[in-house]
């Protein structure tokens, strides 16, 4: 379902994996108290320090951390960043500059061995929000869970900012629990109410105030609804251009004996925005333990539909197949089949969400009509796409070009045999209840090991050619 399990307890994330790469470690062995020897120590953890894949240029409250063992001590630094808080915890905040990358350095003491962890995170340029796009948009890594009740307590926000000047009839959120997995979800999953409410328009924004509208809904498990459409009894207009929040709480007699999960995209990098197309004060989920304050999700971005009187909205993609990647690199290719419905598109560039496995040649991006006839291609260095952490890059054409409307085009990554890129796709929900509006509904991804002969669509849990994922990308005006 997901490159990584991820569950949230609490308010904190445990990952059953790591980001970035391995740390590198030393230890340093006191004797006697009067001199010290270096000498090489086993890594008990190949990932000592979690931290993100890659953060944006100046991204302050960044969290790392190290594993928390009992009786150690801790000892940060930081190159090309600052770490403003207190630096003996096992876990600390920093704050990203401006060069790649930001080195940090956990030095950690435990029955008088020092180990020392050093992690680089690659460092980009900050991402500029597009709310105009043309494709996918969205972008992950992997699903993660946040607990609704449960031990904590917890109360969870999706945050968004209304598109349209109407009254909201219903939500359809992704639930989540597993019968092997802990931490996911208990009995029958509690009895969920959701709450919309105003911001209070503070930089935070957070929600406040009375319940603008509430509907609830139980037995989740039992009945193993995982995208219900949640209706609102007595809809609330909303109004265009202003931030809301749907305010999920377990109201459960028990729960902590009856809580559920909500499931959403989780994307290993901590970017500003932490999705291209969308402010991140306009779309992202919010977390408290019982009385505790809200904390953002960062790199949580909602699986979620908002159904209007005169519309939809939302994100409805709800899995990520980055477990089963396709190369880019002599006959193989991949790419976003498409035909044009509505009006025409104008664009002069294209985002593309990918990674380089290995060599320096430069990627080709291809738009061509079905038949084959080129409409504008082209290509971008190795040297600006990082190796081995999926990444957006921005790819300009020599000349604006136009989609027409009605025609079947493709958007096609390819690369000399000597280097390999790599991409994968999300999978929408349109057959789960989500809205042709909440993803890219006019095309899908496919690939090919063998050539132009070879396109096919994704292959996904031993089933081939499927038809309903989407590379990461957006055509931009």
């Amino acid at each position: 379902m997901s490159k990584l399990a991820k569950v949230v307890l609490g308010s904190g994330l445990l990952a059953l994996g790591c980001s970035g790469g391995p740390a590198r470690c030393a230890a340093t062995v006191g004797t006697s108290g009067l001199t010290r020897a270096t000498v090489a120590a086993p890594i008990v953890d190949t990932c000592a320090i979690t931290a993100p894949a890659l953060v944006s240029a100046g991204m302050a409250q960044v969290l790392a951390d190290v594993p928390a063992k009992a009786g150690a001590t801790y000892l940060w630094s930081i190159s090309r960043g600052t770490i403003p808080g207190v630096v003996q915890n096992a876990a600390v905040y920093f704050n990203a500059g401006t060069v790649s990358p930001v080195t940090l350095t956990c030095a950690v003491t435990l029955a008088g061995v020092t180990t020392t962890y050093v992690q680089d995170v690659p460092v980009v340029p900050v991402l500029a929000a597009t709310p105009t796009y043309y494709g996918s948009g969205y972008s992950a890594d992997s699903l993660a869970n946040t607990v609704v009740g449960g031990l904590s307590g917890n109360v969870v926000s999706y945050r968004f900012q209304a598109r349209y000047n109407s009254p909201l009839r219903a939500v359809r959120p992704f639930f989540i629990w597993s019968a092997v997995k802990l931490g996911y979800a208990a009995g029958q999953g509690g009895t969920i109410r959701v709450d919309l409410k105003a911001d209070d328009n503070s930089n935070a924004h957070l929600p406040t105030g009375p319940a603008l509208a509430s509907t609830v809904v139980e037995g989740i498990i039992p009945r193993l609804d995982y995208y219900p459409e949640m209706n609102f009894p007595y809809p609330a207009a909303l109004t265009a251009g202003t931030i809301y929040h749907l305010v999920f709480t377990n109201i459960d007699p028990d729960p902590v004996g009856n809580y559920i999960s909500l499931d959403a995209l989780y994307t290993d990098a901590q970017t500003a925005p932490m999705q291209p197309v969308v402010a991140d004060a306009d779309f992202a989920v919010l977390v408290k333990s019982g009385a505790g304050a809200w904390k953002l999700r960062q790199g949580f971005t909602p699986t979620l539909a908002l159904d209007y009187a005169a519309g939809s909205q939302g994100n409805g993609y709800m899995e990520v197949w980055s477990t089963n990647p396709k190369a880019i690199s002599g006959q193989a290719g991949v790419r976003e089949v498409l035909k044009v419905s509505g009006a025409s598109r104008t664009f002069s560039k294209v985002n593309i969400r990918l990674s380089r496995t290995a060599g320096a040649s430069p990627l080709t991006v291809r738009v061509e009509e079905s038949g084959g006839a080129l409409v504008t291609q082209a290509q971008v260095p190795a040297s600006a796409i990082l190796q081995g952490i999926p990444t957006w890059i921005t790819v300009t054409f020599p000349l604006a070009q136009v989609l027409n409307s009605g025609v079947n085009y493709h958007l096609v990554l390819s690369s000399p045999a000597d280097t390999s890129y790599s991409a994968f796709p999300m999978r929408k929900g349109q057959d789960k209840g989500y809205a042709n509006s909440t993803v890219f509904a006019d095309g899908y991804a496919q690939f090919t090991t063998t050539g132009a002969a070879g396109w096919q669509g994704w292959d996904m849990w031993g089933t081939p050619n499927l038809t309903f994922s989407d590379l990461q990308f957006a055509f931009l005006p």
